[in-house]
């Protein structure tokens, strides 16, 4: 009986984990236009400029800025967040610099 119970445990615990990795790393597409630097699959281009793409992105916030699995996926991509100023962070990876900007439904990735 306790056997049983084990591996209905370890199963549900194991499907959980296989159902996370793939709702959070698959939920995001690197960019070339800027250096690999991961974006949302479902976020909507509405305005791009040269080194400016603006998203309309639902998971977006100004007070709780982008959501801890995208944080994730931003670091294991290998960027590291070096500043915080308001609604934007800067990332960077080598030489490349992403200024990722979160307000309310809307997502923008400055490269500088």
């Amino acid at each position: 009986m306790k056997k049983n119970v084990t591996i209905t445990v370890t199963g549900i615990v194991l499907v959980g984990a296989i159902l996370f990795y793939f709702t959070t790393f698959f939920a995001y597409t690197p960019s070339d236009k800027f250096s690999g630097f991961p974006v949302p699959k479902n976020a909507k281009l509405v305005k791009e400029k040269e080194s400016v793409n603006i998203y309309d992105w639902s998971k977006a916030s100004e007070e709780n800025g982008i959501p801890s699995g995208y944080k994730l996926v931003i670091k294991s991509k290998g960027w590291k967040e070096i500043n915080r100023e308001g609604a934007s962070t800067y990332y960077t990876k080598g030489n490349e610099k992403i200024d990722l900007i979160s307000q309310t439904n809307e997502l923008t990735l400055i490269k500088d």
